[in-house]
């Protein structure tokens, strides 16, 4: 396929939120990266980002950045149920794509983003930030040299959230779903410290339904995985909730070797520390410098489509047993 080479890259954002910040720091800091567009409905909050960042211009829809074009890729950083159609409208350009997750809200929507980026010939990077994150490098580095085999992996991702995502650059909040949201972070984690795979003997239980959102604010998960790397059978346990006040993000890999938790950045075992870990900011700057790196090589990102269609199959299982009752 032949694929659509730049020399430098003009951005522009969507979204003018937590992420569409943090994105413009690290992509900012970037040479041959020009912040070229805000898109927000909200004008006078997408002129706020675009004054700190130093955007060039401010357009009210991404309908209308597209035909004022001059820019070569998008930043989509909205609202989980705009990631589908607002990086198909991207990709339908022939501009390339880095998307906030989930990138889509079904399976179905996620494979049409992958045919997309292939029709169009451009690069499709899902925001899979945790990849990134200089613990999880690590875990992955020894799993990689034949260091560390695990043969059971735990996550717990809680927080309490419940009802609107609001955060303090965002002026009006929006629905959030546990499951695709943050589910989706777990689950390609997963697919990071193990190796891609397909889930054999998925099983999915739900709480009850949050009435303000119409979704489970809980679901835990479990499966087996075949580890591409180390030809391992790995049983996964996976805990999601916006119900729990106690907040906390860990994975406990445990291996033949030893037992390794991953907790945001940190790297550690029963001995201490193995990786005290880098600011969150840190692993976006990764992530964005990968995504523009690929662009500009005419290659595939690290989490492309393809590869996040993966954990795209496992939540639409998963959802499936939910709305079978």
């Amino acid at each position: 396929m032949e694929v659509r080479f730049v020399q430098s890259m003009k951005i522009c954002t969507v979204g003018s939120g937590r992420m569409a910040a943090a994105h413009s720091q690290a992509l900012g800091r970037l040479p041959d990266v020009q912040l070229h567009t805000v898109v927000d409905p909200d004008v006078e909050y997408a002129e706020s980002l675009a004054k700190e960042f130093g955007y060039e211009r401010v357009m009210p829809s991404l309908e209308e950045a597209l035909t004022a074009d001059g820019f070569d890729a998008v930043v989509v950083c909205t609202p989980n149920p705009l990631h589908a159609p607002q990086s198909a409208a991207a990709l339908q350009a022939r501009k390339h794509v880095l998307c906030e997750i989930p990138m889509a809200l079904s399976l179905a929507e996620a494979e049409r983003l992958a045919s997309l980026a292939e029709e169009n010939e451009v690069r499709l990077m899902i925001c899979h930030t945790n990849r990134f994150k200089s613990g999880r490098i690590e875990l992955r580095r020894r799993i990689e040299a034949g260091e560390f085999r695990p043969q059971k992996i735990i996550c717990r991702f809680h927080m309490l959230r419940r009802g609107q995502l609001t955060t303090s650059r965002a002026r009006h909040g929006w629905d959030d779903n546990a499951l695709w949201h943050h589910g989706c972070h777990v689950i390609d984690s997963i697919m990071d410290i193990v190796g891609p795979h397909e889930a054999k003997g998925l099983s999915a239980q739900f709480g009850p339904t949050w009435p303000s959102l119409g979704v489970p604010l809980d679901a835990d998960l479990q499966w087996t995985a075949t580890s591409p790397i180390t030809g391992d059978e790995v049983l996964v346990s996976i805990s999601v909730s916006h119900n729990d006040p106690w907040p906390g993000h860990k994975y406990r890999v445990i291996g033949v070797e030893d037992t390794l938790l991953v907790e945001d950045s940190r790297l550690s075992n029963q001995q201490g520390v193995i990786v005290e870990g880098a600011p969150e900011q840190r692993g976006v700057e990764l992530q964005d410098s990968e995504f523009v790196a690929a662009v500009l090589a005419g290659r595939a990102p690290l989490v492309d489509a393809r590869t996040a269609l993966l954990t795209m199959k496992i939540l639409q299982s998963a959802w499936d047993e939910w709305e079978r009752g």
